[in-house]
């Protein structure tokens, strides 16, 4: 199964990955490893059916879902993960990017900060063996020596992701949370927090060579497409969009149309929901007045160590997505 990569200038995807419940329902659904319906992913998560639904509609129109066709023994429609992992791309030298990343990393280490309040006071933890483990020190590190301490912090993210998929069968709702927080500190949780999904980020140059695919509903659009797109979702008439753009509105409709069938949806709310105020070089109306989207107020995870310089990193488990 391939990774599905999101542009973290695509608004409404980043949202998606801040959504803790639509992250939750997505990992439940991929850790299960096999269709499953809302009602059993409620179960289990402890989250409402309506809720859960809510959250697989959204899920499935960013493409990380897919229904599987019913079938006469089942009495709820089923679902399955379309990717493995979810990853996110920027380029590392775009201006932009880099003041979107700083953004999304501000509002990952806030929940964090969140997540650390959870901890259980420590007389209730004393009994457990290593219920807190802290190694917090300054330490210089040569060249040789820092590879060699990624190397070993692979090593750990390996045993990490081994323990995950460990209990990935597990679906007892008594069972199926985490509780302790990992920050190479150790300590337990006083409430159950749901499992999140590792989000990776990578460079953009570098995303389709490694197995994965882009989902950016922006992404699967021509550049014109996109031009039309955007102002469909900021509420200009055709009209107007066809004026900016030099086009006949007979032409706007039929881009419309094209749009829609692409991106398998059939109104502007939906459109909305797809791609957000997703901003890519050519998508903005050419001197049309129209506003540029501004940048999301929020941030994502302090990853761990990517390949490409970009952080690898599991969000935490109770802020994100």
């Amino acid at each position: 199964m391939q990774e599905a990569l999101f542009d973290i200038r695509n608004a409404a995807a980043m949202e998606l990955i801040f959504d803790e419940d639509a992250m939750a329902v997505w990992e439940f659904i991929r850790r299960r490893a096999r269709p499953t319906s809302a009602p059993e992913v409620a179960e289990s998560t402890g989250l409402t059916v309506e809720r859960v639904q809510d959250k697989i509609d959204l899920l499935a129109i960013h493409g990380l879902l897919e229904a599987v066709p019913a079938r006469a023994s089942r009495k709820f429609v089923t679902y399955r993960v379309t990717h493995a992992r979810i990853g996110i791309v920027l380029q590392p030298n775009d201006a932009g990017d880099r003041q979107l990343w700083d953004g999304y990393s501000a509002r990952i280490r806030e929940a964090a900060a969140q997540l650390a309040k959870n901890e259980m006071p420590l007389e209730q933890s004393e009994a457990e063996r290593f219920a807190r483990c802290f190694y917090v020190m300054p330490v210089r590190l040569e060249p040789s020596e820092l590879d060699e301490l990624r190397q070993r912090l692979d090593e750990l993210t390996s045993f990490l992701r081994l323990l995950q998929e460990k209990h990935a069968g597990d679906v007892d709702p008594a069972r199926y949370g985490c509780n302790y927080r990992f920050e190479l500190q150790l300590q337990p949780l006083a409430t159950r927090v749901l499992p999140q999904p590792v989000v990776v980020m990578r460079a953009r140059e570098r995303d389709l060579n490694r197995g994965a695919e882009r989902l950016d509903a922006m992404s699967r659009l021509s550049a014109r497409e996109r031009q039309v797109a955007q102002a469909i979702v900021r509420g200009f008439t055709r009209a107007d969009t066809a004026a900016q753009l030099g086009i006949k509105p007979g032409s706007v409709a039929t881009l419309t149309k094209r749009i829609y069938r692409k991106l398998g949806i059939c109104n502007r709310m939906q459109l909305s929901r797809c791609i957000g105020h997703s901003v890519l070089p050519d998508s903005v109306l050419p001197d049309s007045g129209l506003p540029e989207s501004g940048l999301p107020e929020s941030g994502l995870p302090e990853s761990v160590l990517p390949e490409s310089g970009l952080p690898e990193s599991g969000l935490p488990e109770s802020a994100v997505a």
